[in-house]
Parts: structure tokens; sequence; C-alpha cells
């Protein structure tokens, strides 16, 4: 029982990391060549299987790039959201920075949403849909956050003008990846969240 409990474990670790190597392909073939630009073909040759064995893993093309949206990238964001959420005084300020940190350390990720959000522009393009909605998604998740803001700040109006410049500053970082992520936000947060005003909530 345990030669076959042990089969069993190996042939699960070996989905997981055939799965996880042709997510890390669709990653940076999505954001070097978007979404048409990419083939199943491609990802396929990128880890040594057919168009079949890939499509054995993930479904579909679009349930792949749901994959990488969905669960890739929004789901660090959604875990830091909830750790606001169990605070006795969530501060905005640190949301944000705490999502710029994660972001820093995932640049292919980064890219990839940045390519897919320009071309998916396209009202055809599968991924319309989320980027059209994904602002407004994030804004409404965010305000289930008891936020402590200095007197007349409304965070409905601050945080799509806050996750809107942290789009821009993150093209920018990718334009110069020579530059460092957390620096650069650091500079938009202070135009954001001027002092004196925020003193005592960042």
């Amino acid at each position: 029982m345990k030669a076959v409990n042990e089969g069993t474990s190996q042939q699960s670790d070996s989905r997981r990391d055939r799965r996880g190597d042709i997510l890390e392909i669709a990653i940076d073939s999505f954001g070097t060549y978007g979404y048409y630009g990419t083939s199943l073909q491609r990802i396929a040759t990128g880890v040594g299987l057919t168009k079949a064995g890939v499509l054995h893993y993930v479904g579909t093309k679009e349930g792949l790039l749901s994959e990488v949206l969905d669960n890739l990238y929004d789901q660090q964001t959604a875990q830091i959201n909830s750790t606001m959420r169990s605070q006795e005084r969530p501060l905005i300020p640190q949301f944000l920075s705490r999502i710029v940190a994660v972001n820093a350390t995932r640049p292919k990720l980064v890219h990839m949403f940045s390519t897919l959000s320009a071309e998916a522009l396209n009202p055809k393009h599968p991924a319309h849909q989320y980027f059209e909605h994904r602002e407004s998604n994030s804004v409404e998740l965010a305000l289930q956050v008891p936020w402590s803001v200095p007197a007349g700040m409304d965070a409905r109006k601050l945080l799509p003008a806050a996750f809107s410049m942290m789009d821009g500053v993150q093209l920018r970082w990718l334009r110069t990846p020579d530059k460092n992520l957390v620096d650069m936000w650091s500079q938009c947060a202070d135009v954001l969240f001027p002092l004196p005003l925020w003193d005592g909530y960042r």
C-alpha cells in the first residue's frame, strides 16, 4: 500500500510541476506576444508536450488565460485585502504599498497583465470583460475593509485614483526595469497621501 501511495504522490507532484511549467511559459508568451500572438503550439513546444497534452492540463486556451489572470495575478492581491480586513486599524497607504511590494517580485506577471490590458481594449478579446470590470470589482472588494482615513476623505473616490496611478507607475517601471518599483511608488504615495493631512494614517 505504501508503494502505491508513493506512486500516486509522485504522479500528483509531476502533474503539478508540468502544469506549473505550462503556466510559466504562458505568462512569458502572453506578456511578449499577447493572447492572439500566443499559440498553444508555442506553449506545447516550450514544455515539451503536444497541443493535446497542454489541453489535458489547462482545458482550453481561454481557460489558460483565466488561470493566469484570476488565479495567479489576482489571488495575492485578494489575500492582502483579506489581511487588511482583519486589522484593527487598516490603512489604505499600507494596503497599496503591500500590493506594490508583491508586484515588484513578479515582473513577468505584471508585464503579462499590462500587455493583455492593452490588447483587451478590443471588445471581442476574451479578457475584455475582465479588464472592463476589474477596477470597479477591485474597488468594491477593497471597500469591504473599514479603512481608517483622515476626516473628509472618501475611500470610494480615492481607491480608483490610487489603482489607476499604480497601473501607470508599473508601466513606467516595465520600461525602465533598472529602477525600483517600490521607490517609484513611494513618490506617488507622497502625492496621494500628503503630509500633514495623512499624518498618522500612513
